[in-house]
């Protein structure tokens, strides 16, 4: 957002470039969001019409109610006690409020000299913690999940359908401070090869799996992306690649995509399957062993993709693109 709208808000935050970018935002959130509601709204109809029994933790809060959350983008502005249709959205509805913030920030913040921005730093690392010690505890969850609440000893920043924006906004400012790092040239030595990169993607995969706190995963991140905005000769390489290019443009229908599809396959295999699991433990204890549980999932990979490549390509660029034109 700062590299490519920062310098629209430098002065002031006009109503002509807000309504610009606003729309440009739209435009490229949106549509994908409500193809894919509007989707799950009809496959988990279907499949009730077909007799499939719902399950608890997918259809839990998917009410009348939380479609109007969702089409509002606010499913995770504590409108909800639990995800609703497309869980993943609830990110997108976080989002959409940072950039509504983000002109506004633009001023004060790229006026701010390296000692100031070390502040802003200072202050996300305590918007962290403060999320993580009073915010988490408060998350609600359905009773009949048995699920028990958050500690603050757990330092948990898994905030998302509710308080998920205080969790957002700190990384979406730590993310404006890396955008200034990378234009002072900071550390380009040390971050600006290869090999920094990889370790620092190596030690957040490290974090997740030793299960370290969540403030200390997250860390990583602004110096994985100032790495690779640095670039060097090998990974840029390594990126330029049409793969790689490819899963980029199609990262935001993979996000989006996914779910829905998880859940045609799952209720699908429930409708023809002999087995009928209605809670979480139960679709445990069907399961089918580690080696095919993990054959299923890297075969689900190729039809996630096939399905996002063509979602970007007939739904999320044209929707795009028309929505532009149209509102220019």
């Amino acid at each position: 957002m700062s590299h490519v709208y920062g310098n629209r808000f430098l002065k002031d935050v006009r109503i002509t470039e807000f309504k610009k970018f606003t729309i440009a935002r739209f435009s490229r959130v949106y549509p994908l969001h409500l193809f894919t509601l509007v989707s799950t709204i009809i496959m988990l109809y279907i499949f009730a019409q077909m007799g499939v029994p719902k399950n608890a933790y997918l259809q839990a809060e998917n009410n009348i109610y939380s479609v109007f959350t969702n089409l509002f983008l606010v499913q995770a502005m504590n409108f909800n006690k639990w995800f609703t249709w497309v869980h993943a959205s609830w990110s997108i509805s976080t989002e959409w409020w940072a950039y509504m913030i983000f002109p506004f920030l633009v001023a004060p913040f790229f006026k701010l000299n390296a000692r100031g921005r070390m502040v802003i730093c200072l202050l996300c690392v305590a918007g962290y913690i403060s999320t993580s010690w009073f915010l988490a505890p408060l998350v609600t969850i359905p009773a009949e999940f048995h699920f028990p609440p958050a500690k603050p000893t757990d330092w948990s920043l898994n905030l998302a359908y509710q308080y998920g924006f205080a969790r957002c906004i700190c990384g979406f400012i730590l993310g404006m401070m890396t955008y200034h790092a990378f234009k002072d040239r900071w550390a380009t030595k040390i971050f600006g090869n290869g090999w920094t990169m990889i370790g620092c993607t190596a030690a957040a995969f490290l974090s997740m799996h030793l299960n370290w706190p969540d403030i200390a995963t997250v860390s990583f991140f602004p110096f994985i992306i100032l790495s690779g905005a640095y670039g060097s000769n090998s990974i840029n390489k390594v990126f330029a690649t049409k793969p790689l290019q490819r899963l980029g443009d199609w990262s935001f229908s993979i996000y989006l995509i996914h779910q829905p599809l998880l859940i045609l396959i799952t209720y699908g295999w429930s409708r023809i399957s002999t087995v009928q699991p209605n809670n979480l433990n139960q679709w445990v204890s069907h399961g089918y062993g580690l080696a095919l549980t993990w054959t299923m999932g890297i075969a689900f990979i190729f039809p996630i993709l096939f399905i996002s490549y063509l979602s970007y390509r007939y739904i999320e660029n044209p929707s795009r693109k028309w929505l532009n034109a149209k509102a220019a």
